[in-house]
């Protein structure tokens, strides 16, 4: 959403002052340094990655918790005509196995 409404939300209506996709996470250090520097009243990095897969982000977990939801991958190379998930996430790229059995342990 936020690649393909980008000019709309920060030039047209100037609703937000940042516009991040889902796989600029990193670069929102940068991107907060721009506007808030004063070098542009706006930022934006809605790139999508060919190999991100968060794989060094570990969610936060609950005490007591028994139960979670481990990503082990993201996007997809199935093209069905029903689904935006190859569109909109990108090719399929898989975490290690490494950071999943860091993640569940």
């Amino acid at each position: 959403m936020a690649e393909r409404l980008k000019e709309r939300l920060l030039e047209k209506e100037k609703l937000v002052d940042i516009v991040v996709g889902p796989d600029a996470y990193r670069d929102l250090p940068r991107l907060i340094d721009i506007i808030t520097g004063g070098e542009a009243s706006s930022a934006m990095n809605v790139q999508l990655s060919a190999d991100e897969t968060y794989a060094d982000v570990v969610p936060l977990r609950k005490q007591g918790a028994t139960s979670a939801f481990v990503s082990i991958s993201r996007g997809c190379n199935n093209l069905c005509s029903f689904c935006i998930v190859p569109y909109t996430r990108g090719r399929e790229r898989s975490r290690s196995m490494q950071t999943i059995v860091d993640e569940v342990s």
